[in-house]
């Protein structure tokens, strides 16, 4: 054998280690963490959890839901966003941390659109507009009457400052031309509680929690400010059917990579989850949570945070919430 043959055949011998190490590691290489910037036990963390348990087998390692709270959801969207851009750590989000918490900030935190890689819409949360069973307020045009009556006088609860149905609320007033009083609470358990109590006069809050005691008869539905009317309460309307064209809003969740994530793996990802989250069983499980599956990809996910981005930006602007 020449010289040249055999110094070349020892050269490559002596590089397929290095180069067998270069070779990108199949994905995922290890546990997926997918985090929760909420407490074990909501309703976000109990989405995560059903999603986690079907998504690990699709992906082929186990997928541990990483409880991360704290701050209004700060704390665990922004471990993400800081996190390698490797698939291994995922964040399971809703707009409450991610959108609406920046837009209520004169410095925000992160960056919707810049910090992360939406991979897939998972659904959307409804809300209804209910008011406490004894309430002589009948319907939407007698709250909104009384509410031009009282300017000021009647009073809305929410889940905190700056939460999705804190928004809800302003965005309600400022299509109608009304002004009420918000009246802030540590979570939906108690906001629900001031309410059943008569506490409060009006609230925005998720189906999935209003429903059981719309059924039970302590809570009235008014409307609701989904697009169209909800198949849990068929005979309430949507504000947009009174007349409020602009009056629609819900929540959503979505998972989420950090930036720099590569193309590749999101797909990987997003393929897996479009599997699991359109399983009949898996939409009637979320459903139950009050969840109603989309399924988006990221492309169209992408579209509509930024339409939401710029609603809550302006409802937040306009009715001068901030939580700086």
């Amino acid at each position: 054998m020449p010289l040249s043959r055999r110094l070349l055949l020892s050269c490559l011998a002596a590089l397929a280690p290095a180069l067998a190490c270069a070779q990108p590691a199949a994905y995922p290489s290890a546990p997926v963490h997918l985090v929760v910037a909420f407490p074990p036990g909501g309703g976000t963390d109990g989405a995560a959890r059903l999603i986690a348990e079907k998504l690990a087998p699709e992906l082929g390692q186990s997928v541990v839901v990483d409880n991360r709270a704290g701050a209004g959801g700060t704390i665990g969207a922004q471990s993400v966003a800081r996190a390698r851009p490797d698939g291994q750590t995922l964040f399971f989000g809703t707009g409450a941390e991610l959108l609406i918490n920046p837009v209520t900030r004169k410095t925000a935190p992160y960056d919707l659109l810049k910090d992360f890689v939406p991979i897939t819409e998972v659904g959307i949360v409804t809300f209804v507009l209910a008011v406490p069973a004894g309430s002589p307020v009948q319907n939407v045009q007698e709250l909104i009457a009384r509410a031009k009556a009282q300017p000021g006088k009647l009073n809305y609860s929410s889940f905190g400052m700056g939460s999705t149905n804190h928004l809800i609320g302003e965005l309600f007033l400022h299509a109608t031309g009304t002004r009420a009083t918000h009246v802030p609470f540590q979570g939906s358990q108690q906001a629900m509680s001031s309410l059943l109590a008569g506490d409060v006069d009006f609230t925005f809050d998720t189906t999935a929690v209003a429903l059981p005691q719309i059924k039970a008869g302590k809570l009235r539905a008014l409307a609701t400010p989904s697009p169209t009317r909800l198949p849990s309460l068929p005979e309430v309307p949507t504000l947009q059917e009174l007349g409020y064209d602009g009056l629609v809003a819900e929540g959503w969740m979505g998972v989420f990579a950090p930036a720099g994530t590569p193309p590749a793996i999101a797909k990987t990802v997003g393929a897996a989850l479009d599997k699991v989250i359109r399983t009949p069983d898996m939409e009637a499980r979320l459903n139950a949570r009050g969840v109603v599956v989309t399924a988006a990809d990221g492309a169209q996910f992408r579209i509509k945070l930024q339409a939401e981005l710029d609603k809550w930006r302006r409802v937040a602007r306009e009715a001068n919430v901030s939580l700086d």
